[in-house]
């Protein structure tokens, strides 16, 4: 809190305002995605293009929400497992690359692992709020 002498009263400070952005995004990753898909959908007029786009922004907001989620819910932090879970993705996804496509591609690998990711941590972010949620419900209804 700045003081009365202070010539910063009234301002409101660019990193506590970027960090308030962030944690809104990272609190409630959806409401971030639908913001960017309508702002990507305003620039970018292929629709496909503009959906897909949004999918490769918003997963990362979902990956850091997964992971805060898992902390709050059950006092531990996964992200080492999730990071080895998206290794062990990549990796599987890699070898059938290899074997099956006639001309490979490590970055169509990684867009595939990615969108995938998306998917799974887009459910497992549903799953949690859910989750976190009827087990509060739960554990104040019968205190």
């Amino acid at each position: 809190m700045p003081s009365k002498g202070s010539k910063h009263v009234g301002r409101i400070d660019m990193n506590n305002l970027l960090m308030w952005m962030m944690s809104i995004a990272f609190t409630f990753p959806f409401v971030c995605l639908v913001i960017l898909l309508v702002i990507l959908q305003m620039l970018v007029k292929n629709k496909k293009k503009s959906i897909l786009l949004t999918i490769d922004l918003s997963t990362i907001f979902f990956i850091i929400s997964v992971h805060f989620h898992l902390v709050t819910i059950f006092e531990q932090s996964f992200l080492l497992y999730m990071i080895i879970g998206l290794l062990c993705l990549l990796l599987i996804n890699y070898y059938v690359d290899l074997k099956k496509a006639k001309k490979f591609s490590i970055k169509n690998v990684f867009k595939k692992v990615w969108r995938l990711s998306f998917l799974i941590f887009f459910l497992s972010y549903l799953s949690l709020v859910v989750y976190g949620s009827v087990s509060s419900m739960i554990t104040y209804a019968f205190l």
